[in-house]
């Protein structure tokens, strides 16, 4: 039986969808399916996603496949064969003032008809099948819970000496608050501007490292302190020593539909504070400490409590490996293909 897969989200720098797409494709290589043939299908030129899809794509959902896998929350509008869809969220369609109107007026109608012409929707988490199943107006019977995992042998605690070098290629030579992940506003860059600024009061050596590429503009960053400091984009290697060297990592997100890189800080032994969002609390409670979320005050009052109760750090790092554990993309590849099986009558 061949199974189609969209490879175009894996084409970049590996984040967001791209992240899920390899840990997907690591997960099925490392498993035996001997009755099911995975094609990858990327496009040889650079192509925008929108016509991808619906074009490109629903011509090739017709070269003989049993299913086709699309990653990126929406399908074609005729698919030729049958099709499943992952929507790590719907954001886009609960919030659209997150988001750039040339981007929210086209996906508030693709993913609702997206998903009503799958075979199956795939998602992460609880509180997102719940809120695909009200949004688009899925049975919830077609909604499966397949999860995200983690890159263990990238994402582990690292050892002093690396965490030191680290540090000192990137000159952090005091301490610091990180927080990783594209930066937009829904992220709640502005939460940890004003909860560091708070905590600088007592601590006035604390900088603020912020990790990833700029995906709109954020308005607290306009007028930045010198002890903000922006890395961009980081290499998966170098993270890490990065997670583990920060007085406190912070997941201040107003809204996600997972956070693989609050799950990638856990695993390498981060002191995590993050925002009471519903994934957030579904996934990660145990081992992180809860903030209100949108309340800055709130956030800072949080990670006074890490960075200055050295007991209450070491268990929130202690605790952080264990819980990330339980996250495996073999796991997530697993539950793929069985669905890929069901759907695709093999």
């Amino acid at each position: 039986m061949r199974v189609g897969i969209d490879g175009k989200p894996g084409v970049g720098r590996r984040a967001g969808v791209a992240r899920y797409l390899d840990g997907l494709l690591g997960g099925c290589a490392a498993l035996p399916h001997p009755d099911l043939a995975i094609e990858v299908v990327t496009p040889r030129a650079p192509r925008r996603t929108l016509p991808w899809v619906l074009w490109s794509l629903q011509r090739a959902s017709g070269r003989g496949f049993a299913v086709f896998h699309f990653p990126f929350y929406y399908p074609p509008l005729r698919p030729r064969c049958p099709v499943t869809v992952a929507i790590h969220d719907v954001l886009v369609l609960e919030h659209p003032e997150w988001f750039p109107r040339a981007l929210v007026n086209p996906l508030r109608v693709l993913i609702p008809g997206g998903a009503r012409r799958a075979a199956a929707v795939v998602t992460g988490s609880r509180c997102v099948a719940d809120a695909i199943a009200e949004r688009c107006r899925v049975p919830r019977s077609r909604i499966r819970l397949t999860g995200y995992g983690v890159d263990a042998a990238v994402f582990s605690p690292p050892g002093r000496e690396r965490i030191a070098e680290t540090r000192a290629r990137y000159a952090l030579h005091r301490p610091y608050l990180l927080q990783v992940g594209a930066l937009e506003p829904r992220r709640g860059v502005d939460l940890s501007l004003l909860a560091a600024r708070l905590l600088r009061e007592r601590h006035p050596d604390l900088e603020l490292v912020l990790v990833g590429e700029t995906r709109a503009r954020v308005a607290a960053l306009a007028d930045a302190p010198e002890w903000v400091r922006t890395l961009g984009w980081v290499a998966d290697g170098e993270l890490p020593a990065l997670y583990a060297g920060a007085a406190a990592t912070l997941a201040p997100s107003r809204g996600e539909g997972f956070d693989l890189p609050l799950l990638e800080a856990l695993a390498s032994g981060a002191a995590a504070v993050a925002s009471d969002i519903a994934v957030h609390r579904e996934h990660f409670a145990p081992a992180v400490e809860l903030f209100a979320s949108g309340d800055g005050e709130a956030l800072a009052e949080a990670v006074t409590r890490v960075v200055e109760d050295s007991g209450r750090a070491a268990r929130l790092r202690a605790g952080g490996p264990c819980l990330a554990a339980r996250f495996a993309w073999s796991d997530v590849a697993r539950r793929h293909l069985e669905l890929w099986r069901e759907v695709g009558g093999g």
